[in-house]
């Protein structure tokens, strides 16, 4: 619900649709975004939302947290994988490739990108300062972006905020 908060309070209107909706569903809703939430499991067991983001790219702007961003990933081809220990908890430092801030993250996962498997135009945003995984993906072409990380988790005073605003941005062209 946070991410809906943030959302609404930047000024946008958010309808949520269940994991199952198909590309025709989502997009019968006329919607000027499309944010792909986080969510628990492993990445390789969910083709059949793989299949729908594959389905959603290039027809709006897109943005993925967490699970979210692991779908994009793997609807560009991306491998994912299973991290020895996680990321769980608080005080992740993450650094921003374009701003080259750093910033404290809130995180809970077990898989990441492999980034030698990056592909189709995704270059990696974030790098994940303490084990140099990838954190964040942007498009070089299309109005993509992912956070690995839990922005909405608000770790600091609105530290990733931002994210959401890059979001909007791109909705808004």
């Amino acid at each position: 619900y946070t991410i809906l908060r943030i959302l609404r309070r930047l000024g946008a209107a958010s309808t949520v649709v269940h994991c199952t909706a198909s590309v025709e569903d989502v997009l019968s809703l006329k919607p000027d975004g499309i944010l792909l939430s986080p969510g628990p499991g492993d990445p390789a067991l969910l083709g059949y939302i793989e299949n729908t983001v594959k389905g959603l790219i290039g027809q709006k702007p897109i943005m993925g947290i967490c699970m979210g961003h692991q779908l994009i990933g793997r609807a560009f081809g991306a491998q994912t994988f299973k991290l020895k220990f996680g990321h769980r908890g608080a005080n992740h430092p993450v650094r921003d490739v374009v701003s080259g801030l750093a910033h404290i993250t809130a995180q809970n996962h077990g898989f990441a990108i492999n980034e030698a498997t990056l592909g189709g135009g995704l270059e990696v945003s974030h790098i994940n300062l303490n084990d140099g995984t990838v954190e964040g993906l942007r498009h070089r072409e299309l109005p993509i972006l992912s956070i690995q990380y839990h922005s909405e988790a608000s770790p600091g005073p609105w530290d990733n905020v931002y994210l959401f605003e890059r979001f909007l941005d791109m909705v808004r062209g």
